[in-house]
């Protein structure tokens, strides 16, 4: 009876070593294409407020809705970095880092879904009106410890080859860089006309020294994120393996951050309208997963709080300018009486002008600015609790292949798994589960290793150190079991 067993035992060995060394068949998700839409620093609030200045927004037509949770390793408030990181990898990290975990005394690298997006042979983008070399952008597809290392930021997006990057921050590239990028076959383009122009699979756009102009303070011929969003698609979408594209509203926190309520509302809308886009693109295909959310809230926006005061949608969509161009024109000289009339259709009471004067002569240099904001949304019925990010859950949107699991109350690092499932595999499994076995790979204890076992990997390991029995499903052997885990299991099953 031993003897039996034993060559029963071996030869589920050998059926398990075969698996790893076949891999005949492509690996195929539910969802072809994957759009990621992030409004950074879009609460709840922001997204109402532009509502009651635009009537009906895209957000409001996704039939799968849910509540994103935000808090990192540093605690209930997160920053771009970490919460970008939770959503790119599926792990909780420190504020400030890119798409590292700190464990243990050791920072560990973080397989992004832009990188298991390349892995499965689709295209990749990265869309944002910041600079793309900041926070939220380069979670998808760079490693750092610290987000201020932009410059190393846009290196390793040249050694990803992601195929389409634009946004700002031009000055991130220094001119021998954009010589390599040259020489690594990509058309890189400064304004809108060569924009429109431009063709070839791989495609660097930096329409801005730092971020991109605010809505209200741009011209005709400033780029704008629904232009940049239509061309990325239209690039990406050659690929016969599908795309991953991440497109950022970056300047919605900015706006918030600043409590300028006008750009809120405006950065809110031409997201709005990227979302419009993107979710008709996705219902005419009907392979496209498209997941809406936020990073974080900032300024912890609260609406009808002056005292009764009824919000005045009018007088927000009056408005023509941002509060820091205000703030340049008035530093610049210019009467604060002419501006505030002029820009914001305000005559200055002597009070709102003393509170100008004051914030002159500060040291602060968002003084002026921000003492522009606080009157303007005394004036239309608004109140910002600070100048910083808050810990309030945010909204979560879907459309597509597996958006239903995207409704109720998620985490950051839940989200990311549910995307990274709708990437690899074609539906749900309910799989008993006996415990890890000593043969590497399996997952679910029947020492077999296949696709139930890269399946189990991501819903319950994603996001954790390898240590005991959790070292067998290292693939690569890192000291973490990440998307790069799930994906070797799931190559050779």
């Amino acid at each position: 009876m031993k003897k039996v067993l034993a060559l029963a035992f071996i030869a589920l060995l050998l059926a398990s070593t075969l698996s790893f060394a076949m891999n005949n068949k492509p690996i195929e998700g539910r969802a072809k294409n994957v759009i990621i839409l992030i409004g950074d620093g879009m609460g709840i609030s922001q997204l109402y407020i532009t509502k009651l200045c635009y009537g009906h927004l895209a957000m409001q037509d996704f039939p799968y809705t849910g509540y994103e949770m935000t808090d990192s390793l540093s605690g209930e408030v997160t920053d771009s970095a970490a919460a970008g990181t939770a959503i790119a990898t599926g792990f909780k990290t420190y504020n400030g880092m890119i798409s590292q975990v700190y464990i243990d005394g050791k920072d560990y690298n973080l397989t992004t879904l832009l990188e298991l997006a390349e892995k499965l042979g689709k295209s990749t983008g990265l869309v944002t009106t910041t600079r793309i070399t900041h926070a939220t952008p380069a979670v998808f597809g760079a490693h750092v410890d610290d987000r201020d290392k932009e410059r190393e930021i846009a290196k390793q997006y040249l050694e990803h080859k992601i195929n389409v990057l634009l946004g700002g921050g031009k000055e991130m590239f220094s001119p021998e860089l954009l010589e390599k990028y040259k020489d690594a076959g990509y058309t890189i383009v400064y304004n809108k006309n060569e924009l429109e122009d431009a063709n070839g699979n791989y495609l660097l756009g930096l329409f801005a020294d730092s971020h991109i102009p605010y809505v209200l303070d741009r011209n005709k011929d400033d780029v704008g994120l629904l232009d940049m969003t239509k061309k990325a698609i239209s690039v990406l979408e050659k690929n016969k393996n599908g795309f991953f594209l991440m497109v950022e509203g970056g300047r919605i926190d900015h706006a918030s951050h600043a409590n300028d309520i006008a750009s809120v509302v405006a950065e809110t809308k031409e997201f709005d309208d990227v979302v419009r886009y993107c979710l008709n693109y996705a219902k005419k295909r009907g392979d496209t997963l498209v997941v809406v959310l936020a990073d974080h809230e900032t300024g912890g926006l609260g609406l009808g709080l002056n005292y009764g005061k009824a919000i005045d949608e009018d007088e927000i969509l009056s408005i023509k300018a941002s509060t820091s161009k205000m703030a340049k024109l008035i530093k610049s000289g210019e009467d604060p009486k002419e501006v505030l009339k002029k820009y914001a259709n305000i005559d200055l009471s002597a009070e709102e002008l003393n509170k100008i004067k004051k914030a002159m002569n500060s040291t602060n240099k968002y003084a002026l600015s921000n003492a522009i904001a606080e009157i303007i949304d005394n004036r239309v019925g608004v109140k910002f609790i600070s100048h910083k990010h808050t810990a309030v859950p945010v909204p979560l949107l879907a459309y597509g292949p597996g958006a239903e699991d995207f409704m109720s109350f998620h985490h950051h690092v839940d989200t990311s798994k549910l995307i990274a499932k709708d990437m690899l595999f074609n539906g749900d499994y309910v799989v008993p589960i006996y415990g890890i076995t000593h043969v590497k790979g399996d997952a679910n204890g029947d020492y077999r290793v296949n696709k139930l076992d890269a399946y189990i990997t991501l819903i319950n390991y994603v996001g954790q150190k390898a240590e005991g029995r959790v070292k067998l499903l290292d693939m690569d052997n890192n000291g973490i079991i990440d998307y790069n885990d799930v994906y070797l299991i799931l190559e050779h099953s």
